[in-house]
């Protein structure tokens, strides 16, 4: 029941300080028992999406009340959720900001299980836009499962319980992004190229330029959620570049449609 109900929460079906259906006509809307509602109702009230009244019923609490660092939540995102620009930005936001720290402690701590899985996720992502480019149909999915793959390998490189707990947040950013984004060939090149460099930094231990290379990385994600019209600055000043020489060339950019 919470999954259902949790469809039509993400997905804007019920707003903020909308009150819900009475628990009858739950009931008979999704075909299920009074209890199944009241339980499914629970979670959600647990993970603060909702809230129960006395004598009124249940109220849908405000966005900043939910617990988003919960793996649960983060699932119905990205599941569920209708591109939500507030939401993107915020979720940017503290990517932004962490990221570029937890490439650098990567490039201290990685082992060669983690490299691995970064490189099998990387060569993943290869793979689907490989097979677009040769004709296949565009697997949006694929190729957003790999891309979090890839990011949450690099957290979880930093052997820190923290931050590697921290990974799944990533998930509905990535597939939203990616779900509604129509990037050409040669953006998504640029931002594989982006990927790479950063591998490749935290795989030689190379920590301030695994950090530029994030924050490259990063930069590209803000182009692509239309926060910058440029994909070479962040949503702040662009930050001073000390990468290597072997960083990847700045594509032509071709705004997304």
């Amino acid at each position: 029941m919470a999954e259902e109900l949790a469809a039509g929460l993400f997905s804007g079906r019920y707003r903020p300080g909308e009150m819900l259906p009475k628990e009858t006509e739950l009931c008979d809307a999704f075909g299920m028992s009074r209890p199944s509602v009241r339980n499914g109702l629970q979670i959600l009230s647990s993970l603060g999406i909702v809230r129960r009244i006395s004598g009124k019923g249940t109220v849908v609490e405000e966005f900043r009340e939910w617990n988003l660092l919960d793996p649960m939540v983060t699932r119905w995102m990205a599941e569920y959720a209708q591109p939500n620009p507030n939401f993107l930005a915020e979720i940017f936001e503290f990517r932004h900001a962490t990221e570029p720290t937890i490439a650098a402690l990567a490039a201290r701590k990685a082992t060669a299980r983690d490299l691995l899985a970064m490189e099998e996720a990387f060569q993943g992502m290869e793979a689907a836009l490989e097979g677009a480019e040769a004709g296949e149909e565009w697997d949006r999915s694929a190729f957003s499962d790999h891309d979090v793959a890839f990011h949450a390998a690099i957290y979880r490189a930093t052997h820190n319980l923290v931050w590697a707990q921290l990974a799944h947040i990533l998930r509905p950013s990535i597939t939203l992004v990616v779900r509604t984004s129509n990037e050409t060939a040669e953006e998504l090149r640029d931002s594989l190229g982006r990927h790479r460099h950063l591998m490749e930094c935290i795989r030689l231990r190379r920590p301030e330029d695994a950090e530029e290379a994030a924050r490259r990385v990063m930069a590209r994600t803000a182009f692509d959620l239309g926060i910058t019209p440029d994909p070479d600055a962040g949503p702040g000043p662009a930050p001073n570049a000390h990468a290597p020489d072997d960083a990847p060339k700045k594509a032509s950019p071709h705004r997304r449609a």
